[in-house]
């Protein structure tokens, strides 16, 4: 087997022929000091809510190492998932096909193509994925946690491939995000990060964007993409849902970098003729069968059907109001 070190360039050339947006490459090191107490104190605040998985492996989120033992190189990669026509009530990461399967897809495609060794990863596995897209340096920390590529925007997925070879170079260490560490508010496979209303909370009042927005990162227990995707359960009496059922767009499109956002290529992100024909009451009629044909691939199955019919009565319920008044 060669020793010579990855070429990133042609890592680079290649992701892009593949269809990612941005690609990074960076030393496997330990997670900062700063960002690494910055997540246990989130942990500890209990900000994760019901997403015990993030209380788990702790160390191997912060350690590569323990992850996959070998690792000397981490690539980032990023898939521009923004489409060209939308359902309004469905979060915008949604549309098509579930990220997981097509990202995963493209990367092990890399992998065989350029002969790497090592481990793809795409949301499952304990990674801090946005801290490593900003140490490869394929995008900025936005204010509001997000990762914005240049040209594209915060609308982006993320995947990691841990090699077990050096590479010939790495990406610049950026300057530090938002002061001393980036605000480490990992939200597990749900999108967007809209929060619960609360009273006596205005704009601004924990954040730039929403209540949920805190000095110590997203608050779970107060957002609606957490709500409507990872709780089960009631949803709780004080959620409103007057715009999407599923996910929260508005923290996204509040970003500042959402004006970058522009049309994907990827024709697997963009939704059928029959998601973009779904009104009101065709939600509220939706079946077991439907949801099944409707969403096949699709990552809004995560909800499960009943969980999606309990969004879909709440938003019913406040869109009503909303249009009544």
């Amino acid at each position: 087997m060669s020793s010579a070190p990855l070429n990133s360039n042609d890592i680079k050339a290649q992701a892009k022929r593949l269809g990612f947006v941005a690609c990074g490459l960076a030393k496997a090191e330990p997670v900062a000091d700063s960002c690494a107490r910055r997540f246990r104190r989130w942990l500890q605040l209990d900000y994760c809510a019901q997403m015990d998985y993030m209380r788990r492996n702790v160390e191997m989120r912060l350690q590569p190492q323990l992850l996959v033992p070998g690792v000397k190189t981490i690539v980032s990669l990023a898939m521009n998932f923004m489409p060209a026509r939308h359902q309004p009530a469905i979060s915008l990461y949604a549309q098509g096909k579930d990220y997981h399967d097509v990202m995963r897809e493209r990367m092990q495609q890399l992998m065989a193509d350029m002969h790497l060794e090592g481990r793809v990863f795409v949301d499952t596995a304990p990674v801090l994925e946005r801290y490593w897209a900003w140490r490869s340096g394929i995008g900025i920390i936005t204010q509001g946690g997000f990762i914005s590529v240049p040209g594209y925007g915060p609308t982006v997925f993320l995947g990691e491939l841990f090699l077990t070879a050096e590479a010939d170079q790495y990406s610049p260490l950026p300057a530090p995000p938002l002061g001393e560490c980036f605000s480490l508010a990992e939200q597990g496979s749900f999108g967007g990060n809209g929060a619960l209303p609360q009273r006596g909370s205005g704009e601004g009042a924990s954040g730039a964007f929403c209540p949920a927005l805190t000095p110590d990162g997203l608050d779970a227990r107060r957002c609606i993409s957490y709500h409507t995707i990872e709780h089960r359960g009631p949803l709780p009496d004080s959620l409103r849902l007057t715009a999407t059922f599923y996910g929260c767009d508005r923290c996204l499109r509040a970003t500042p970098q959402f004006a970058e956002a522009t049309p994907t290529a990827e024709t697997a992100f963009q939704p059928s003729e029959a998601l973009l024909q779904m009104k009101p009451a065709d939600w509220q009629a939706l079946t077991v069968e439907q949801y099944r044909s409707l969403f096949k691939g699709s990552a809004v199955k995560r909800a499960k059907y009943e969980g999606l019919m309990r969004n879909i009565a709440r938003w019913l319920e406040h869109k009503t109001a909303q249009d009544k008044g």
